[in-house]
């Protein structure tokens, strides 16, 4: 039977609640990410019950959530990642040794990727591993997935249900009248000539053959728009109405 256990590991955050008093990890820290997870916490006990975390602190090392900690100033430099380093590595070998997790999130910056160098190495075959990065929007956004799992993909469909292919759609001032076929064939055009911004996507994506492209360069070359004039979403809506469907990373 395949183990639905699954380990996290967030950075410290800045931004740490200022009680005097000792406080486990997982409430002192109080960034975005900590309140993604103790929303998922809150939201699926079942879920729950299966997601270890742990905890990367500049100055404690990789601790649990539960680890008993004082509000301190310690921030993650070379340095300090590197006096990090062999302790942190050792941790999270004899946590991946111990335990049969089926999924694997690091959800941290570069500098604290720093004092994990050589992780790729003890991940077990078969863990699935996601790392979240790219702006801070779309790591929360990431993070979400990773933790919620199904529960974000049927709100991505029960969001798409209102939106029905019609051949025709409209978005910042501009009609667009097209069968798909004719919207992958715009598309392919446009790679052979130029592939400048087509895969810098994030969360979305259109299949076009054997390659993925960004929803908001594909609306660009359908409407001559520039990318910055209209957000994902639109781009989403305006492709699910011409009969292309959007994917979701």
């Amino acid at each position: 039977m395949v183990s639905d256990s699954r380990l996290l590991i967030l950075s410290c955050s800045q931004r740490k609640r200022r009680e005097p008093d000792l406080l486990p990890a997982i409430e002192r820290y109080d960034g975005p990410a900590f309140r993604v997870l103790r929303r998922f916490l809150r939201e699926r006990p079942n879920g729950a019950e299966h997601l270890h975390v742990r905890i990367l602190s500049a100055d404690y090392g990789l601790i649990s959530s539960e680890h008993p900690t004082v509000h301190y100033d310690q921030i993650m430099t070379r340095q300090r990642a590197a006096e990090l380093h062999d302790e942190v590595l050792d941790t999270l070998a004899n946590l991946l040794c111990n335990n049969d997790y089926s999924s694997l999130c690091l959800a941290m910056s570069k500098a604290y990727l720093a004092a994990l160098e050589g992780w790729p190495a003890l991940v077990p075959q078969g863990v699935q591993v996601a790392l979240t990065d790219g702006p801070q929007g779309v790591k929360l956004a990431k993070l979400k997935r990773w933790l919620w799992r199904d529960v974000v993909q049927d709100d991505v469909k029960d969001k798409q249900r209102g939106v029905e292919p019609r051949g025709h759609a409209r978005i910042r001032g501009v009609e667009v009248t097209m069968t798909p076929e004719q919207v992958l064939d715009t598309a392919r055009k446009a790679l052979a000539e130029s592939r400048d911004m087509s895969d810098r996507y994030y969360s979305w994506y259109v299949q076009v053959d054997d390659r993925r492209v960004a929803p908001k360069w594909l609306v660009s070359q359908l409407t001559g728009l520039p990318v910055s004039a209209f957000v994902t979403n639109e781009a989403r809506r305006l492709l699910t109405q011409l009969g292309i469907k959007v994917m979701h990373v």
